[in-house]
């Protein structure tokens, strides 16, 4: 996929290097990690060892002390088995990881495999390859220097079920084959069981908040339903087979889990403790799903280390057994609860989200009228990205691939909300979204305006997992409604005094053109004398003054300068409306424009935007520029003031400012009136970031860089674990050093199969009927002359190419492509013609 990769230092305190390639491929499976890892000081590590059948695929790892020689020494050992819902996962991840080396830098030797997972081969094979991963063990444990009596299991949620079955049922005749191992024990002394499914026939559906339903859950693990085959699912739920000589047990589960609910830990717990087998059950306050035992929160390593040592190192181990009992016995019959604590020393984030703001401020030279004095004050103190690109250029699809980490072309969500919504659980499986990432790392989030699409959240149920505290709503009277025409987005108004030009001139024909449009406002006619940016800041003011018990994610999202171009009069009074520059358009323009560039460029409206615009009057272009550049300069303000009261705060010291936009807006160039393309206009936005501490880096970045970035580069400079499903790049290297470089350009899509590869110097476009665009923007940075067709620039188009996703996803929730109206436009202009206007 690469020419060149590099290695990231992804958390130093653990040395856990991924080699990540730098191809742009945009599906999951695309982005290849090299699992190769290097173990921290004190631990050896040997991959892939081979365990099963020499032919097999599914190899362990094995973690030792270091230096660790079994001729002096025999350790007790740990097969580790991971999780992925019986289906995927991998005995390299980070869970993994981190059990494996802590229980090695304790005096264990420990294994994580992998095992069966295909869809017709798994069950039982799971089972059988986790117990032949003991049997390895005893069978070389001379070699390997481990105590063959004193063998344990631990695993993650499926790992975690498959752990239990390993140590409830040794020597089953339906769960037992010996043509590996003949004649070797697959025993264990001692289980942690974390977060996994003891009981397949009571497993229940969850509300988001982890608390259980009284609806039954299905599963994967086989094909034949409850109640098809009742004792096959009898067969594979860990708790039908426990009895007195069961070992003991350790149970880790979070208050919040809502994949698996946690009354499966609960009905573990007491079938043991009837059954009369020590164990012990941690409930994790705050924690959902997947979560290793040492996370940013809380750090559970040395409950395992302990638990493990009192049963598998025996009295003459180096744990003091009598020391222990309060901490890991619960036989009392209580449950105890871990309540995380909080690391105060990470770092606030301060993110804040324009809607629609363009490259139309004095330090990227969009418009050389405008006035932002803030946002330039504040590009001067910390690292500008002057190449910064959205994903797709319209806000529901921008927000939700920033907001998850995910390219369009990976996910499918090209622009309807109702489809994210749809298919949220097919898109997501496990994965997070920014917000409640760090919620769930132990970050209080609170939220104001717009930063998903809808608001605070595009998923109503989901809401309350992303956000601890929601800001002001914005509620529109009756009377102001009735300017909009219709429009239904209420946190955008209010209108012009008049209502929109376009359709109050040209008629109903018009009326989908009501946003279109721009004026002073007088605070008569705003609700209760305010915009909502205004609302927006003052609730961040006043936030920000308060004194908080734990690192906080703040999320600020201001509307303007989305449409209507409204703001109160005063920041149209800053420009001289006779004298506002309106962009420059070449009369031939669009000629060498392929003809899917000309559908986009049309817009919506009868006849076109860009024509009813003129329609309106000679001086409605300009008028527009003017209600642009006056929400642009309003705006400013309101950031303003959010930062000088972040200065003034006790967060000063220990706050990350990022600051962008979803993406840009169309002025008339390309004679286009939208966001919506794959040009620059459409998809430039700024993107800033401002570090904490007495001299953070500062200055400007013209490397290529993508609004996916930010998810990553936010985890990096948090120290938090690094998300596994991110397909942007930590820019915390180019943070560091503004002159630093790197290879990888970003891609923008704009719907189905159209895509366009942005570079420092150029801007390649590949719509999806096979048409092509190139710019060189080193001659032409307005991007009037398309040079696609010079053989000169031909190594350019090849290089730019390879960037391009080689099979985009399709629609979320669709199988075939079926033509969109950019598709259904072009087929009319076939049958008749393409308009004047855009030849």
């Amino acid at each position: 996929c690469t020419k060149r990769s590099k290695n990231i230092v992804i958390r130093p305190d653990i040395a856990v290097y991924l080699l990540i390639a730098t191809s742009f491929c945009f599906r999951a499976e695309c982005f290849a990690q090299d699992k190769r890892l290097v173990a921290p000081t004190g631990v050896d590590l040997q991959q892939d060892v081979t365990y099963l059948e020499s032919e097999r695929e599914q190899k362990l790892d094995l973690y030792q002390p270091a230096g660790h020689s079994g001729e002096k020494t025999a350790l007790p050992a740990v097969v580790v088995i991971h999780g992925g819902g019986w289906a995927n996962g991998d005995k390299a991840r980070k869970r993994e990881f981190v059990t494996c080396t802590a229980l090695a830098k304790a005096g264990f030797v420990a294994v994580s495999i992998n095992y069966e997972t295909a869809q017709k081969k798994r069950w039982p094979n799971n089972v059988l390859d986790c117990k032949n991963a003991v049997r390895w063990l005893r069978k070389n444990a001379a070699s390997l220097g481990v105590d063959p009596d004193h063998i344990g299991v631990i695993g993650g949620s499926a790992g975690g079920h498959l752990a239990m079955m390993v140590a409830y049922t040794t020597d089953h005749p339906d769960l037992t084959s010996d043509e590996l191992y003949p004649g070797v024990s697959d025993r264990v002394s001692a289980c942690v069981n974390m977060y996994g499914i003891s009981n397949l026939l009571t497993r229940k559906v969850t509300e988001k908040d982890g608390t259980p339903t009284d609806e039954l859950k299905e599963h994967r693990l086989f094909k034949p339903g409850r109640e098809e085959d009742p004792d096959l699912w009898r067969l594979a739920s860990p708790v039908t087979h426990i009895t007195s000589e069961s070992p003991p047990t350790l149970i880790f589960h979070g208050t919040r889990d809502h994949v698996v609910d946690r009354d499966q830990s609960k009905e573990l717990y007491d079938t043991l403790q009837q059954s009369g087998v020590e164990s012990t059950l941690r409930m994790v306050e705050g924690a959902r799903h997947a979560w290793p035992l040492k996370t940013d929160v809380f750090d559970l390593t040395g409950d395992m280390v302990e638990f493990f040592e009192r049963h598998l190192k025996g009295p003459d181990g180096d744990n003091n057994e009598d020391a222990n009992d309060e901490n890991t016995n619960n036989n009392d019959g209580s449950n105890a609860v871990v309540t995380p604590k909080v690391n105060l020393e990470r770092p606030n984030v301060l993110f804040i989200a324009v809607d629609d703001l363009n490259d139309w401020q004095r330090a990227l030279g969009g418009h050389p009228q405008v006035q932002t004095p803030n946002m330039d004050r504040l590009f001067e103190q910390g690292v500008l990205f002057t190449n910064a690109h959205c994903s797709q250029a319209v806000c529901n699809a921008s927000r939700n691939s920033l907001l998850s980490g995910l390219h369009p072309a990976s996910s499918g969500w090209y622009g309807s909300t109702r489809i994210m919504q749809n298919s949220y659980e097919d898109v997501m499986g496990s994965h997070k979204m920014l917000p409640e990432y760090f919620r769930d790392h132990g970050y209080y989030t609170l939220t104001a305006g717009k930063i998903f699409h809808a608001g605070a959240s595009d998923y109503k149920d989901r809401t309350k997992d992303f956000w601890d505290q929601t800001g002001p709503k914005y509620r529109i009277p009756a009377e102001l409604r009735k300017r909009g025409d219709g429009y239904k987005g209420m946190k955008f108004y209010p209108f012009p005094k008049t209502g929109n030009q376009i359709s109050r001139t040209l008629g109903e024909d018009y009326k989908d053109g009501n946003s279109l449009c721009c004026g002073p406002l007088d605070r008569e006619d705003m609700p209760n004398g305010k915009m909502f940016d205004e609302l927006i800041a003052e609730w961040a003011v006043k936030e920000l003054s308060q004194e908080r018990q734990k690192p906080f994610f703040m999320a600020v999202g201001f509307i303007r300068p989305h449409v209507p171009f409204t703001a109160p009069r005063k920041y149209f009074d800053l420009y001289d409306p006779e004298d506002i520059e309106i962009p420059s358009v070449p009369d031939d323009e669009m000629s060498d424009i392929p003809i899917m560039g000309k559908s986009i460029a049309f817009g919506r409206l009868k006849g076109g935007d860009h024509q009813a615009i003129l329609k309106v009057s000679d001086t409605y272009w300009r008028e527009m520029v003017h209600g642009y550049l006056a929400c642009v300069s309003f705006v400013d303000d309101q950031i303003g003031q959010v930062i000088e009261a972040l200065d003034n705060s006790p967060h000063r010291d220990n706050t990350i400012v990022v600051l962008f936009s979803d993406h840009g807006q169309h002025l008339g160039e390309k004679l286009h009136w939208r966001k919506q393309s794959l040009w620059e206009e459409a998809t430039r936005v700024p993107l800033y970031y401002r570090l904490p501490g007495d001299n953070p880096p500062t200055g400007r970045s013209a490397e290529a860089v993508s609004l996916l970035d930010i998810y990553p580069t936010l985890v990096d400079l948090c120290d938090l674990q690094p998300a596994e499903k991110l397909e942007g790049e930590s820019l915390r290297p180019l943070i560091d050093d503004p002159t630093a470089t790197r290879e990888r350009p970003v891609v923008t899509s704009w719907y189905y199969g159209n895509l366009a590869v942005r570079s420092e110097d150029w801007r390649y476009i590949r719509y999806r009927d096979g048409t092509e665009e190139l710019y060189n923007h080193q001659e032409d940075p307005a991007e009037n002359h398309n040079v696609i067709d010079n053989p000169a620039h031909a190594s350019v188009v090849a290089e730019h190419r390879r960037w391009l996703p080689a099979k985009p996803a399709l629609p979320a929730g669709t199988t075939q492509w079926s033509p969109d109206k950019l598709d259904r436009r072009i087929k009319a202009w076939q049958e008749g013609s393409v308009p004047e206007w855009l030849r």
